[in-house]
């Protein structure tokens, strides 16, 4: 049976911006980035490096989850290569608080949490470490290394010790994890001094996991979400090398104006984004078209939203996915509010009126920092103030990166009304 929408409610129901697509929703898929994402695959399909990783970059809110999602679906082949794990950032860990050890850590659960034989070896492994790195237990395997030498064992004693404690007590690991703050800070305490340590025993469950399952194909870890964290750029700059050690593939999103910094100037990113118009302003009427098809592809019954509404969400939409979405979203909800049997140009208006009160405080703030992106399409100097401004505008959707060989920025078209308004304000 189509999920395709046949009434206001149902618009309603189809354009909840809050969710990605999965392959209960697969028919609402339209493939946005057809020749980026075949080179993609292409690239991840004769990868010969094991512990290669594959970064992901664009716009928040520009349908890279739904891409990852919907990944063997799409490409069932890649399923006779890799092994494929999803971690999803916001099921996972609190967003106000990612440390690089949680996702080394989540990254073990993960492996093993579907068989309690793996989960019993990791627990098992980790309590070892502990023992080993306290002096509790001598163990050949486990040599001192530069992060534990010249450190008494005795200060070991007691750290770690609730975080240990999660095993001792049983229950779901993943979910007391996430919501203890003292578990989290102990177990950073611990394992930072011992991160080498906690690599190996990952990539010895990795092997492990391989053993049980009896199988040649490689390991793929999609890391998804990361990005939208607040303050995430310390984590991609100075501590994600750290996977680079993980005998596994990964996939990771990431912030995107980190992709052309110096940090990441040698690592395999591949961007995905839409574009209403060029860098000189000319239609980008083959991305336009792509947004109209996602519209059409969740609305059954084309006499409930009129061609000027959807025209005018894809004008507003900026180029981004959920942007679009939410527009759409919106204006049903007004026209079911007022018992309207279609949505029409009044109802979008309404919709664009929304997203702009929700913005307006920013844009006050901002007001100096926005004006700079819309007359130069950019920042002229990356002071560490521009940089911060930049990534929190991106990340807040007040602006929008576009590709076109080169990167460049724009206003979102929902704020330029507001903009304007203070930019007059003394």
């Amino acid at each position: 049976m189509s999920l395709k929408a046949e009434t206001l409610k149902d618009i309603y129901r189809n354009f909840a911006h809050e969710k990605y697509l999965t392959k209960e929703t697969k028919e609402f898929y339209v493939n946005l980035y057809d020749r980026d994402l075949r080179r993609f695959v292409t690239a991840l399909r004769d990868n010969q490096i094991p512990s290669h990783s594959f970064f992901i970059a664009g716009q928040s809110g520009n349908g890279k989850s739904s891409v990852l999602n919907l990944l063997t679906t799409n490409y069932p082949k890649l399923e006779e290569i890799y092994i494929f794990k999803y971690i999803a950032g916001r099921e996972v860990f609190l967003y106000e608080d990612i440390d690089i050890v949680d996702i080394l850590l989540m990254i073990g659960y993960k492996l093993t949490q579907n068989s309690q034989t793996l989960q019993n070896k990791y627990f098992e492994k980790l309590q070892k470490l502990k023992d080993i790195k306290t002096g509790v237990l001598i163990e050949s395997s486990y040599t001192s290394t530069k992060e534990t030498d010249g450190i008494n064992t005795k200060g070991y004693i007691g750290l770690g010790a609730k975080f240990f404690n999660i095993f001792k007590i049983g229950g779901d690991f993943e979910a007391t994890y996430k919501i203890n703050e003292e578990i989290r800070k102990d177990a950073r305490k611990f394992f930072k001094l011992n991160k080498n340590s906690l690599i190996e025993l990952i990539n010895s469950i990795i092997l492990d996991y391989k053993i049980e399952l009896e199988t040649d194909k490689e390991l793929l870890i999609v890391l998804d979400d990361l990005e939208k964290k607040e303050d995430i750029d310390e984590l991609f700059t100075k501590e994600l090398y750290l996977l680079d050690e993980l005998k596994l593939i990964k996939i990771i999103t990431m912030p995107l104006h980190l992709q052309r910094t110096q940090t990441f100037a040698t690592k395999d990113i591949r961007e995905f984004g839409l574009k209403l118009s060029d860098y000189d302003g000319n239609v980008y009427q083959s991305d336009r078209d792509l947004l109209k098809e996602v519209i059409d592809k969740r609305i059954a019954n084309k006499n409930i939203i009129t061609e000027e509404a959807i025209d005018k969400a894809i004008e507003f939409s900026g180029g981004n996915l959920r942007q679009l979405i939410k527009l759409v979203h919106f204006s049903a909800e007004e026209a079911l509010s007022f018992d309207e049997k279609f949505i029409s140009i009044k109802e979008m208006q309404y919709s664009i009126e929304k997203l702009e009160r929700e913005y307006s405080s920013k844009v006050m703030i901002m007001k100096g920092f926005l004006n700079t992106i819309r007359e130069q399409k950019g920042i002229i100097s990356e002071t560490k103030e521009d940089l911060e401004y930049l990534s929190k505008s991106t990340k807040m959707e007040l602006i929008f990166a576009y590709f076109n060989g080169i990167i460049w920025y724009d206003i979102n078209p929902v704020i330029a009304k507001s903009l304007d308004i203070y930019s007059k304000m003394r």
